[in-house]
């Protein structure tokens, strides 16, 4: 009884291994390889080309959007109407610096832009706009 378990235990031993073997061995290497190179190429042009579009970005002048009174301006204070502009490039989204937080947060939303900085007002522009309104 003892030498048929031990037969047994050695035969399920070396299909163990065997299995074993055959899971670790790859197959199709050249695809393998083929994928890592251009995966490594990938990850050596992401930062150039990402480099290159900021760049692009920053050379570009900003475009100057003031929210005032419920109305979007831009910067000769002309109606602008964010809703039906394409804005590539730097947004600068200038608000006063009395805005209701969630008036702030809707006139963000309105403006669809990936590279938006959200700014307040200075002294200079909020007497400019008061101007306006008389």
């Amino acid at each position: 009884m003892t030498e048929v378990a031990l037969a047994l235990a050695m035969a399920f031993f070396s299909l163990m291994v065997l299995t074993m073997v055959s899971m670790g061995t790859p197959t199709g290497q050249s695809k393998i390889k083929a994928r890592s190179a251009a995966a490594a190429k990938e990850m050596v042009m992401a930062p150039q080309a990402a480099h290159n579009q900021a760049e692009k970005q920053l050379k570009k002048p900003p475009t100057l959007i003031i929210f005032w009174r419920g109305r979007f301006l831009d910067r000769n204070l002309q109606p602008f109407f964010p809703a039906t502009q394409v804005l590539d490039g730097r947004v600068i989204l200038a608000l006063p610096p009395d805005l209701p937080m969630g008036e702030a947060l809707t006139a963000r939303a309105q403006i669809k832009s990936g590279n938006i900085v959200v700014s307040a007002l200075n002294d200079q522009w909020l007497e400019r706009l008061h101007g306006l309104a008389r």
